[in-house]
């Protein structure tokens, strides 16, 4: 019986040779998912050049539809680079401070001697967060639904499909209270609210889907305590507005998603924030009664302080 013989000690095995596969398999079935996402791409981004031609419409509908197109997604490419900036500066806060000051080399507050900061309210708040969202999630599906299909029989299907109110949490910047000579039955804190949220809201209207996936919203939020009391609750009612029209900015989704659309962003935003103006920004404000039987003629309208001293 014929021996075999033994291998070369740099030649390959016949079994490893048929286990392990060549280079030329291993590109191959690389570059096949890759050639039929190309192929793909190709097809989609020709499909409306055809359709142009077949529906006999001019090169200049198609050249402007592309035009359109590549404007509205330069247009949200930046604003979604714009909202994870933000959110690497809420993340980072004290290093892009730090970044800044570095080459003034002045401390904080002395550009903002009044203003103090509360980062214990902050973590207090990021503690509470999930909860609060819970709580909100509640009131929307039980209190807010209901009243929006109450308001037309054209709504009569709407509804929430999605609400989750995101792991990033309102912030308070910072805290000026104000003393009042004047009317020392009334305390008044002036906040610095920054809201960048990484919240999903979503809505069904006729199997129509719209809604919201990320949101920021920065001012400053005046709170009025006044009348404060000798007896329980101790404050008579709470007051609040802002002080100037607040900044805000949207991502929508869904069909929603045309109003990110160039040109018609910046008028969606401004509308909303006029909306936001008509209700809490000063001179409008909000009251909510805390002490049961109180008049809240004086507070909602309140007359000008004139100071006595000189």
């Amino acid at each position: 019986m014929r021996a075999e013989e033994p291998c070369a000690p740099g030649a390959p095995s016949a079994l490893g040779a048929q286990r392990t596969p060549g280079p030329e398999l291993r590109l191959s079935s690389q570059l096949l998912p890759e050639l039929c996402t190309f192929v793909v791409r190709v097809l989609f981004y020709l499909g409306p050049v055809y359709l142009a031609g077949y529906l006999g419409l001019s090169i200049t509908w198609l050249l402007l539809g592309a035009l359109l197109w590549m404007w509205w997604r330069r247009n949200r490419r930046g604003k979604l680079g714009r909202l994870a900036a933000a959110f690497e500066f809420l993340d980072n806060e004290r290093e892009f401070i730090s970044r800044e000051l570095r080459g003034q080399h002045l401390p904080a507050w002395i550009h903002f001697p009044d203003v103090e900061r509360v980062e214990w309210a902050n973590k207090i708040i990021s503690q509470t967060w999930p909860y609060l969202s819970m709580i909100m999630e509640s009131k929307f599906r039980e209190k807010l639904e209901p009243k929006i299909r109450e308001k037309s029989i054209h709504l009569r299907t709407f509804t929430f499909t999605k609400l989750y109110f995101g792991q990033k949490c309102p912030r308070v910047n910072g805290v000026k209270a104000h003393t009042n000579t004047c009317n020392r039955r009334r305390v008044t804190v002036d906040l610095q609210i920054c809201y960048i949220g990484d919240c999903e809201i979503s809505v069904e209207l006729q199997k129509i889907q719209a809604g919201v996936n990320g949101i920021q919203l920065q001012g400053t939020l005046r709170v009025i305590l006044e009348p404060l009391l000798v007896d329980k609750p101790f404050v008579g009612a709470v007051t609040v507005f802002f002080l100037q029209k607040p900044h805000l900015q949207i991502n929508w989704t869904g069909l929603t998603n045309l109003l990110d659309a160039p040109g018609i962003n910046d008028v969606s935003d401004s509308l909303l924030e006029d909306l936001i103006a008509t209700h809490l920004v000063l001179p409008n404000r909000v009251t909510v009664p805390v002490k049961k039987g109180l008049d809240l003629t004086n507070l909602r309208f309140p007359l000008p302080c004139v100071s006595t001293q000189y």
